[in-house]
């Protein structure tokens, strides 16, 4: 009939697994292939053989059921047993992790990384919002009960947080940040507080709960920034006297507090609610106008001050700052204009000045493109004489500098571009008008020692390195030992650069340089490579990267 080979399903003696079955190919022999192809008679031998198979068919099949039944239920215990094999070893996995042993100041350290910092919180340009619990710390509390305990325990984790409010909320929404306010409050325990609020530009949310929920704890608050329209002002009436820990005091008005809501009666309010704060010391107003009206500070304990001047009163507070280090004006031209009559004001404490130009350009270019007042008139409305520290900052298309007196002791000078107006000024020009600016600029600082080129943006700029380049090879700033070009790309030929490095280093009546931070390798031939390693060898030490 057919040639069938069975090796019968056994167990190994040795681990227990059955051993495979084979089985032969099913195979007609000729003879009964040969048969079934005719209708002949089959022989009484052959006959008596097919009888046999017909009877003995049945018992023989059914012995196969049973195997195959015993086969089925063999198979189903191993997949159960390979499905509780895989959970063990899963299990093993999670319990072996070395995520369990981690001590309680490393997760302390790791949840830090990855929540705002006090000063993200402070100077953040992007909306956060402390309440999502799909954000950290809420997320990494459930990773496991320890983890749990240490980031509970933990107040510095809590302690900083950036609330969005909103005036048309629905009850269960704000009675839901209310309990996670609360619960932020509740963890943060007596440490002090970073607070930053914030709302949309038109929202009145001076009778909002978690305004009186924060109240509660005012005078925990170390660092705060209220970003909310002046309408809301009023909210914050009651924390006047309580402000006691408060370093650090940053808000921007939405609009100009000159086109902002009046109180009652007409008159412009003013905002003492933070008058009395002892340990104030930094304050920071973005997009103020007529902020000298509107707000009250105690002024002669300020270090550290950041303001927008659009109106030339504003410099007319600077005079109540007794102590002042360092300064940020973010300015308009019309800000830094000159009052007739008017004395400069004498800071002899500040050490520190940045200006920034709020100018950009809203049409085309006028021609000629300097027809531009460009001289900033800041040392005309100030008198800084122990200055070291200037940085200028330029988001426009146009690139200012101040006109600084001759007698100054500016040591360090930071000189941060975003414009793009300099990109058509050639690197190879030998005309000293290519920045008349920035050339009288660097001249005025005789006793200059560190000078940092950067841009604005995220991206290298290569606009102003090149002419930069063609100046310090034609003058000479005899004190200069810092030159960081880490935020700007070298245009120009870098075998020029090296030399201008080289013939500094010849003359003995200029200071060495010391540090010369790049932002990548220089591409140099045989020759300038061994000149630039022998300046390293000589003392230079050149830095690369961020």
């Amino acid at each position: 009939m057919s040639s069938t080979t069975t090796d019968l399903p056994h167990t190994c003696p040795i681990c227990g697994c059955s051993m495979k079955t084979t089985f032969s190919r099913h195979e007609r022999s000729p003879l009964i292939s040969e048969l079934l192809r005719c209708n002949d008679p089959s022989s009484d031998v052959d006959l008596s053989d097919f009888q046999n198979t017909v009877r003995s068919g049945p018992r023989c099949l059914a012995d196969l059921d049973e195997k195959i039944a015993q086969a089925k239920e063999h198979l189903k215990t191993l997949i159960r047993q390979r499905s509780v094999l895989e959970t063990n070893i899963d299990d093993a996995r999670t319990l072996s992790s070395p995520i369990r042993r981690i001590p309680s100041d490393v997760v302390r350290a790791i949840v830090l990384e990855t929540i705002p910092s006090s000063y993200e919180v402070m100077n953040s340009t992007v909306q956060r919002n402390s309440l999502d619990n799909s954000e950290s710390p809420w997320t990494l509390a459930q990773v496991s009960h320890r983890w749990r305990l240490a980031i509970v325990k933990a107040p510095e984790v809590w302690s900083s947080m950036s609330l969005v409010i909103n005036h048309d909320e629905k009850t269960p929404l704000v009675a839901r940040q209310m309990f996670m306010t609360g619960v932020r409050l509740e963890r943060s325990h007596r440490f002090p507080l970073t607070v930053s609020l914030s709302s949309c530009a038109d929202v009145d949310i001076s009778n909002h709960p978690l305004i009186f929920l924060i109240s509660s704890r005012c005078s925990s608050i170390r660092n705060l920034r209220i970003d909310t329209s002046l309408i809301s002002y009023p909210a914050f009436s009651w924390w006047r006297g309580r402000l006691d820990q408060l370093c650090h005091l940053a808000f921007t008005t939405p609009f100009p507090l000159s086109s902002g809501p009046l109180s009652s009666g007409g008159e412009e309010s003013v905002i003492d609610a933070f008058e009395y704060a002892p340990k104030l010391k930094t304050v920071t107003m973005r997009a103020c106008d007529r902020f000298h009206f509107s707000f009250r500070f105690p002024w002669t304990q300020i270090v550290h001050l950041s303001l927008s001047i659009f109106d030339g009163n504003d410099i007319g507070t600077l005079r109540q700052l007794k102590n002042l280090n360092s300064l940020h004006i973010a300015y308009e031209m019309s800000g830094l204009a000159v009052p007739a009559g008017h004395r400069p004001i004498l800071i002899s404490t500040l050490t520190s000045l940045t200006l920034t130009d709020l100018y950009v350009r809203a049409g085309p270019l006028p021609w000629p493109w300097h027809s531009r007042p460009r001289n900033v008139q800041i040392f005309s409305l100030l008198s800084i004489p122990n200055l070291t520290y200037l940085r200028l900052v330029s988001y426009g298309e146009f690139n200012m500098f101040p006109t600084i007196p001759a007698l100054n002791a500016i040591t360090t000078l930071k000189l941060e571009f975003g414009g793009t107006a300099m990109s058509s000024m050639s690197a190879d020009s030998d005309n000293e008008d290519i920045l008349p600016e920035l050339l009288t600029l660097l001249k005025s600082v005789s006793d200059l020692q560190h000078l940092i080129i950067s841009s604005s943006s995220t991206t290298p700029s290569p606009y102003v390195v090149s002419p930069l380049v063609s100046l310090l090879v034609r003058m000479s700033l005899p004190h200069l030992r810092t030159l960081d070009l880490r935020g700007a790309v070298i245009t120009c030929n870098h075998a020029r650069f090296v030399e201008m490095i080289k013939d500094r280093s010849r003359h003995p009546e200029m200071d060495q340089m010391e540090t010369l931070y790049l932002h990548s390798p220089l591409t140099l031939g045989a020759v300038h490579a061994r000149m630039l390693q022998n300046l390293i060898d000589g003392g230079l030490k050149v830095v690369y990267g961020e």
